[in-house]
């Protein structure tokens, strides 16, 4: 990546939760503005990739500047390498690459395991897939599948990791490991409907995250990997929760973990709606209460849970003068997620989608003084089908309009000289 010497940016970004493609020839290497790299794909194909970084609310995108036509272009994933100065901090520009391409890991289609494995589809939905690094060379890059049991509490669950080390013996090889997940008595039950929504680094883990039920915690770069279930402070739903027309509904609707403090603190937030709906339609009026929960105790104790940090309640945020005079919509927030720099500040979205002429808002809440900081119009694009036009609009998201999370993240920290 080229230098980027005398320019700041934010210490951290909220990335749409989408790769966004333009043409090879639009990419420039040195754009002070635009943070950029080179790489090959695993399939032998140049791989240009740029960054817009604003600050949040605003919605940050990584774009993929490929020589394809974009019906030919699919989704996929970014390994991206950032290289920082060692301690003791001087000044410099920070580094940016994009990893090489990894090893094939099918085969004429079929998954490249040991005999004896379950025969499940591992590495082709990105929410299943975690990257976890450690000191400046070693990495993982890991899926992990939960193997379906019974659904007894007394049956033990096990889950099939399938991962890609950098430091392993004969490292261009994917391995598949089953593991028995270690768990509190009365905890699994349930397991067998398991879906990853969501996967982050943490504490040297990586955590594979269900909205409905809890956290799967794997040091997915250790040679014999150890598997720990922590519930979510939330009850899991009975049964399967998929609907039989509809499908699974989509619990970060309302929920999120975060990792902040620079890595040192997970936190969970949920908007629990008076109605008991997690992402079906909203009544307008109907209340909520929004809470913040911070993970306690280290990961190997048999003690591991969650202490409250805050709630507040829709009457109260309501009531106050910052929400009245903005004369915002009394609906429940959407898509919460806590902010990496204060921990007692929660975004959330806002949005009269369900309206013909609805309009839709970033809400910044401040949960220590239970009171509404700040609301910002993310209207500016109604049309995601803009074209080129849409890049220079800072508050445009994909994810929102999509119906998906945005993925809050210290990415750019690491970008400004001396960090």
């Amino acid at each position: 990546m080229e230098s980027h010497e005398g320019r700041s940016f934010p210490s951290w970004v909220v990335f749409d939760n989408y790769i966004h493609r333009k043409d090879s020839a639009s990419f420039r290497d040195g754009d002070g503005e635009a943070p950029s790299a080179r790489s090959i794909a695993s399939n032998g194909d140049p791989v240009l990739a740029s960054f817009r970084l604003v600050a949040p609310p605003g919605a940050s995108r990584l774009y993929l500047h490929y020589w394809r036509e974009a019906e030919a272009f699919g989704g996929g994933t970014a390994l991206v390498a950032l290289s920082a100065p060692s301690p003791p901090r001087t000044p410099g520009p920070s580094g940016l690459s994009l990893a090489g391409p990894l090893p094939p890991c099918y085969v004429d289609g079929r998954r490249m395991a040991g005999r004896g494995h379950a025969e499940r589809s591992h590495m082709l939905e990105s929410r299943d897939i975690g990257l976890l690094r450690r000191g400046e060379d070693e990495f993982a890059v890991a899926d992990l599948k939960v193997l379906i049991p019974g659904d007894d509490d007394s049956t033990p669950v096990e889950a099939e990791l399938f991962r890609y080390r950098s430091s392993a013996v004969g490292s261009r090889q994917w391995e598949a490991k089953r593991i028995l997940i270690r768990r509190r008595e009365g905890t699994g039950r349930g397991l067998r409907w398991w879906t990853t929504d969501k996967v982050v680094a943490f504490e040297g883990c990586l955590c594979w995250i269900d909205y409905y039920r809890g956290i799967l915690f794997c040091d997915a770069l250790d040679e014999d990997p150890v598997l720990r279930y922590v519930e979510l402070p939330v009850a899991p739903p009975e049964g399967n929760p998929h609907h039989p027309e509809f499908g699974r509904p989509h619990p970060f609707v309302t929920r999120s973990v975060c990792v902040t403090d620079g890595g040192g603190t997970m936190r969970f937030v949920n908007v629990s709606r008076a109605d008991g709906g997690i992402a079906s339609r909203r009544r307008p009026g109907s209340g909520f209460t929004m809470t913040a929960w911070s993970l306690v105790m280290p990961l190997n104790s048999e003690r591991l849970g969650w202490a409250m940090d805050g709630a507040i309640e829709s009457d109260k945020l309501w009531m106050r003068d910052s929400y009245a005079k903005l004369r915002l919509p009394l609906l429940s927030p959407e898509f919460p997620f806590v902010s990496l720099r204060e921990p007692d500040v929660v975004y959330a979205v806002l949005s009269e989608r369900n309206c013909a002429d609805g309009k839709t808002w970033m809400l910044v809440i401040d949960m220590r003084r239970r009171a509404l900081r700040s609301a910002v119009p993310y209207n500016e694009v109604e049309d995601l089908d803009l074209g080129e036009d849409v890049e220079d609009v800072e508050m445009a998201s994909s994810s929102i309009y999509n119906n998906s999370p945005v993925l809050p993240s210290l990415f750019s920290m690491y970008l400004n000289a001396g960090t």
